[in-house]
């Protein structure tokens, strides 16, 4: 019986690749990547070259294991230090994804998102920060979608905006404590700065000898305007300057169940109105009953994991 004899296949096979591409001067280079370090090394997670590339080579065709020649290289790249081109087209080349890392992408970044929409952002009435189960509800009910490309921060601003002006929660950034360090002499020019500014309107004043500590809540938007003041030697004379005593300022300690509902009560008349005999209308009785039940749940639940 003949047997078929097969040419052996002097190629190595690359798995688990992302190919980036480059097209520069009219030609086209690839390099073989790992699909999960790319992005770390654009972030400055990864450092490490070699655990980004599967292949220090430059092709023109990864999957048919075509290399790019030096004198192409040296064309559109002006050296042929394939180490140096492969940090240029790793930063600068296009890589293609797959609809599952998509997903997983967009997945990941409306949970950094969401987790810090819940450390830096609180509920006005109580001043007590939400959960991230909340404000993913929040999220998805404003139908706030998430921008592969754009940072974070930013995407937070914009949802909290969309979140306050479509109204599915009551939610604002939590204040800064600030202290504006100054001379004694110049506190009350200071005080008059701030409230020009209509930064504060609330000004802890603490004197001791010549230097004087003017303690402020302030929105966190309004950092650089006080920052500005405080570097103002005019202002603030030579001691001028800024401390952040609290990057987020919440209310601390265990929720009281009756004030709870004495909040929930006063907010469900203020919405819904009361009606002739001076009590809150059916539906509104009917949302704060739920509200009740669900906040006694919550702590009940809380309790027991302690």
């Amino acid at each position: 019986m003949s047997r078929q004899i097969t040419q052996p296949v002097n190629q190595v096979r690359l798995t688990n690749v992302a190919v980036v591409r480059m097209q520069t001067h009219g030609k086209r280079f690839e390099i073989a990547c790992y699909r999960n370090k790319i992005v770390n090394y654009r972030q400055g997670i990864e450092t490490d070259l070699e655990e980004t590339l599967q292949t220090d080579r430059i092709f023109t065709n990864v999957s048919k294991g075509q290399f790019a020649k030096s004198a192409d290289l040296k064309k559109c790249f002006g050296t042929t230090n394939e180490e140096e081109i492969c940090k240029i087209i790793l930063m600068k080349g296009s890589v293609q994804v797959s609809d599952m890392e998509r997903s997983a992408q967009l997945e990941a970044t409306t949970k950094e998102v969401a987790s810090m929409l819940a450390a830096k952002c609180v509920d006005p009435a109580s001043n007590r920060p939400y959960t991230v189960s909340q404000i993913r509800d929040a999220m998805q009910r404003a139908e706030f979608c998430v921008h592969p490309t754009r940072s974070v921060k930013q995407q937070f601003l914009d949802c909290v905006k969309l979140i306050k002006s479509k109204g599915f929660l009551p939610i604002e950034r939590a204040k800064m404590e600030l202290c504006v360090v100054c001379d004694t002499a110049k506190h009350e020019d200071v005080v008059r700065a701030l409230e020009e500014a209509g930064v504060v309107s609330n000004i802890d004043v603490r004197k001791e000898g010549d230097s004087c500590d003017l303690v402020i809540l302030v929105d966190p938007s309004v950092f650089r305007t006080v920052d500005t003041i405080a570097k103002d030697k005019e202002i603030c004379g030579p001691r001028g300057r800024l401390e952040i005593l609290q990057q987020c300022v919440t209310a601390e300690g265990d929720v009281n169940l009756a004030s709870e509902v004495e909040r929930k009560n006063k907010i469900s008349c203020r919405k819904d109105g009361l009606d002739g005999s001076g009590h809150t209308a059916d539906g509104a009785n009917e949302e704060l009953d739920s509200d009740i039940a669900a906040l006694a749940k919550e702590m009940t639940r809380a309790i027991s994991m302690k």
